[in-house]
Formats: structure tokens, sequence, C-alpha cells
């Protein structure tokens, strides 16, 4: 059930991880995904959440293991919203808001440091994560990544826009130009190319 199970030879941390859950090292394997994983690397977020639903190497935890399967969803890996719908029903709601509430502020601070990829997954995560959507977040996170060329930025933003109200849309549009140019983000994103998956 694990992501990259076919990975080449070589001595990277994941591979190490693969290796450490092929053994049956699942402590050791919770240490090295966790260590990517808190790098942004979704897929060893995604293992961390099926070790941490499943109690291996560390005792079962329902609340960090929804958390990974969240990052690991809004990062593209298409195995990790099932995790995440078998962790919800495990889970307060009040809980699953301060899970929110961590993803949002992780997501916001990569959005501070320039980082395009965290973009989408905020677009995503204010449409799909939350238990009341923020669509006019969404929408205007959508309009800031449609032109830095973002890629499924603009249909992100079409679908969006078909949602909203005619006042909210050019109320969104005033504050994403703003922020554009008060943030000054076409250089603050420039200098971080998004990583096409």
């Amino acid at each position: 059930m694990l992501a990259r199970e076919a990975v080449p030879a070589s001595s990277d941390p994941f591979r190490a991880a693969v290796q450490a859950v092929t053994a049956g090292d699942f402590f050791r394997a919770n240490e090295l995904f966790l260590m990517l994983a808190e790098q942004d690397d979704h897929e060893a977020q995604f293992n961390l959440a099926v070790l941490l639903r499943a109690g291996k190497g560390l005792p079962q935890n329902f609340v960090r293991a929804l958390e990974w399967a969240w990052l690991a969803q809004l990062g593209g890996v298409t195995r990790a919203p099932e995790i995440a719908d078998s962790l919800i029903d495990k889970v307060l709601p009040a809980t699953q808001a301060d899970i929110a509430s961590r993803i949002d502020t992780r997501l916001r601070g990569r959005l501070s440091r320039g980082d395009r990829e965290a973009i989408m997954q905020f677009v995503v995560f204010n449409r799909t994560i939350l238990e009341r959507p923020d669509l006019e977040t969404a929408y205007i996170w959508s309009l800031i990544g449609a032109a830095l060329g973002v890629q499924l930025a603009i249909e992100a933003r079409d679908e969006i826009s078909t949602e909203l109200e005619a006042r909210i849309i050019l109320s969104a549009q005033d504050m994403a130009h703003q922020m554009f140019l008060d943030q000054n983000m076409g250089s603050l994103f420039s200098s971080n190319p998004l990583a096409v998956r």
C-alpha cells in the first residue's frame, strides 16, 4: 500500500525508508518518512499516514495519520483521499478543525516563501479539505496562480467563479490584484519554478 514501492537503487532516504518497511523495521521507516514528510515529500506523507493509521512502528494515531493523508492528498497522491476518508469518522470535528488550521499555517508559510507548488495546494485545501469551503480564498489564489502561469490554475479559477456571486468575484479580483502587487508576487514566485508532476 506504500507509495513508490519500486524505487530505483540508490542511497536516498526514501529508498532507505521503503527498505526499512520491507525489513519490518517500522520505527526506522517512520523516522525516515517523517523527515521527508516535513520537507513536503508527498509520497512520504502518504506512507507516514499509512503507518500511523495501522500503528506500525509507532502507536496508532488517527489524528496524525489524517493530517499527513490530507497533506499527501493536496500534493496529488491519488490514494491519499481513500486513507483520509477512512479516518474522518475516527477524528472529532474540533480536532479536524485543528488539523486544518495547522495545514493552513503550513501552506501559508510555503506561499510566503514563494513556493509555487503551494499555490494550487492552497486552492484545493480551501475548496475541498475545509469543513466549510472558503471559495473566496480559493478563487483569490487561483487568480494569482493563473497570473503566474501555474498549471491548472485557470481551470480552477473558472470553475470556482461559477460558484460565486458577481460582487464576491469582483471584490476577490481586486484583492488578488492588490496582494499580487503589494507582495511583489511576480518576483517572489519567479525564483521558485513550479515542480512538474
